[in-house]
């Protein structure tokens, strides 16, 4: 795939152009969106909240996940007003925050420093790079922050940057001023609960620029970026002693692909492969998640933090962001904390390629459930 990157999601589904709430946003008294920016066809880095805002005015049958009744949540405790604001403005809500942290943030920089859950996730982060056998210094951990949405300046170079490497639809540098004021006007006169709302930094990625031929990504480090909001997700629904660390795990996993050259193996289908690496990260955090070298932890705990890392699981089964079905997810879990049972002595860590090779041997009964 062109593309060398990948990301983890608490909502996993593809971006939704701007446009396509309108009939259900109109419906719930918000205007038809005009000059708002427009999502372009293919995306960097998935914006989980998205799925969540399709849901919110859709709902899904395959949402199931112990996430749904917190997200659904926070959208009733916004007003119609807010709401509306939310569906116009969609792509600098909810996609800003991710990208600002992946063009602009940097590890040594305070303004995107892990806040809640710091310590927890950089233990677990120095932990993984020794379970793992792969170079992995290159990492930088950082975190993505919603007030970002209350700076104009930030929020214009931010879509500058998602324009000029075509996350974004072409916009003049008037509009992009303007929508980036309008934006930041309207957040600075909100209160607490709807400038820092989890939706905005609910989300969580693994990202590596190798093989990028686009200049601006390609210049971009490595990066483990974990956004407030998933973090308070897992708090609210009581997996907060676990969750963070998990997802960390399956972030890592993700960077673990990179360094062996997993994405270039694989299905040619882009939903087969993309189900393939999703699955395996899900593994692999499993296996890392219940070693005894690893976190030690209790698989059933470790598998319900996983099963909510996604709404779905999916059942979008056609979608190149299709990740696995709740049951194919469970079942990867499972694997990977067989895998770790079964080590002998119990300290036993095994090269990750050998992991991987294992796990492709295994997919297919993953799959069908044989």
């Amino acid at each position: 795939m062109s593309r060398r990157f990948r990301w983890s999601l608490a909502l996993g589904a593809a971006v939704l152009p701007l446009g396509f709430l309108a009939p259900a946003a109109t419906a719930t008294g918000a205007p038809a969106p005009s000059a708002a920016p427009a999502q372009a066809r293919h995306t960097l880095v998935e914006v989980p909240a998205q799925a969540a805002l399709q849901e919110a005015v859709a709902p899904s049958e395959c949402s199931t996940t112990l996430l749904d009744g917190y997200i659904d949540g926070l959208f009733a405790e916004m007003t119609d007003e807010q709401f509306a604001f939310l569906v116009e403005h969609q792509v600098v809500l909810l996609s800003v925050p991710t990208y600002d942290a992946l063009f602009f943030g940097t590890a040594g920089d305070p303004a995107y420093a892990l806040d809640s859950h710091a310590r927890q996730l950089e233990n677990t982060f120095r932990d993984l790079q020794r379970f793992w056998d792969i170079e992995s210094d290159d990492i930088q951990l950082m975190a993505m922050h919603s007030d970002v949405l209350l700076d104009a300046a930030r929020i214009a170079r931010t879509l500058e940057a998602m324009v000029d490497t075509g996350e974004l639809a072409p916009m003049t540098d008037a509009e992009i001023a303007e929508e980036a004021e309008t934006v930041a006007t309207y957040m600075q006169a909100q209160d607490a609960s709807f400038q820092d709302n989890p939706l905005w930094t609910l989300n969580a990625y693994a990202f590596s620029a190798e093989g990028e031929t686009d200049p601006l990504i390609a210049a971009l480090p490595d990066k483990l970026v974990f956004g407030d909001g998933i973090l308070a997700a897992y708090d609210a629904i009581g997996l907060g002693d676990v969750g963070p660390r998990v997802i960390m795990a399956h972030e890592f996993a993700h960077h673990v692909q990179f360094e062996l050259g997993t994405f270039d193996t694989g299905p040619s289908d882009p939903a087969e492969a993309t189900r393939r690496t999703e699955l395996m990260a899900d593994a692999m955090a499993s296996y890392y998640a219940t070693h005894k070298k690893g976190l030690a932890l209790n698989a059933k705990r470790v598998s319900d933090a996983l099963l909510s890392f996604y709404t779905v699981g999916d059942c979008s089964f056609a979608s190149p962001g299709h990740h696995g079905t709740p049951l194919q997810r469970e079942r990867a879990a499972d694997w990977g904390a067989d895998l770790a049972a079964a080590a002998r002595p119990r300290s036993t860590v095994l090269p990750a390629a050998t992991v991987i090779e294992m796990f492709d041997a295994a997919l297919p009964n993953i799959i069908s459930g044989s």
